[in-house]
């Protein structure tokens, strides 16, 4: 077995390592492979993949995000499977800025141990760990909320109040940059009055298998279904074009999972997930 690094556009050309990971994530729904064969696909410029490989087998890898376009995607995305030593130790970031870290399928107690070490070697100080569920919904299983109808999808004429619902959010963006964050994920929300009360986004899109997240909605918003009904109209999107619905669920996190599970999803997997800073 040999450790291989390679850019995205590289791993384009691969083609037995894009069916392995299309073949893994059609097994695994919501599985790190998802977000491989997505990024690998979508964004092969900002992604590299340090591989674990026999022959035409893929035994581990590690994906590394660089970041997206917008000021939201400012950090790493790091997906690990079977987060070998040998694999962690062909991630090479500088630490200017945080680290999402998802582990699966780890096959040593020590994986935790592992990637920390290697991140501190790169010059990250502080580690939270932290554990989430991976839930999913399919058009079987899909329950939706009677206040669904109140979602409405945004467009780029919604930028201001998108703009000013994600400074509450803290994340301070420019006009300009909401409307390209709008022209680019689908996001549905609560609009109530003249202010976004709450909202939700896909953010990855597969023939099998949309992924939602971002759920936000204003404090004094809260207890109301918004949120309910925004994750409602994004899952039916998914389940009427005949893929499954995915998103995450910290474990700690009952109010939201309670919510999830009265749409229909259910929690296929608990994963680590790591956030190293800086």
């Amino acid at each position: 077995m040999r450790v291989v690094k390679l850019r995205g556009f590289e791993a384009l050309k691969q083609h037995s390592i894009i069916d392995t990971l299309n073949g893994l994530c059609r097994d695994e729904p919501l599985s790190v492979h998802c977000y491989a064969v997505y990024y690998l696909t979508a964004e092969p410029e900002r992604t590299d993949i340090i591989l674990l490989a026999s022959n035409n087998d893929v035994n581990a890898y590690a994906l590394v995000r660089y970041g997206g376009r917008f000021t939201i995607e400012d950090v790493y995305e790091v997906y690990l499977w079977n987060p070998v030593k040998e694999v962690v130790r062909g991630v090479s970031i500088s630490p200017g800025k945080r680290a999402d870290i998802q582990l699966q399928d780890s096959i040593s107690n020590n994986d935790v141990g592992v990637v920390t070490e290697r991140f501190k070697e790169l010059g990250f100080r502080r580690f939270n760990i932290e554990e989430f569920h991976d839930m999913v919904c399919t058009r079987n299983t899909f329950k939706p909320s009677p206040l669904e109808g109140l979602a409405v999808k945004l467009g780029e004429e919604h930028a201001p109040l998108y703009r000013d619902l994600e400074v509450e959010r803290g994340v301070e963006l420019s006009i300009g940059e909401a409307r390209e964050i709008l022209k680019t994920y689908t996001h549905y929300g609560v609009i109530v009055g003249n202010v976004l009360a709450s909202i939700a986004a896909r953010y990855v899109t597969l023939p099998h298998l949309h992924v939602i997240g971002g759920v936000f909605t204003r404090r004094e918003y809260r207890g109301r279904g918004y949120a309910k009904a925004a994750v409602s109209a994004l899952t039916r999107e998914a389940v009427d074009s005949r893929a499954t619905a995915g998103l995450h669920a910290e474990v700690d996190n009952k109010p939201a999972i309670r919510v999830y599970k009265s749409l229909g999803y259910e929690a296929v997997r608990t994963r680590t997930w790591i956030f190293a800073h800086p």
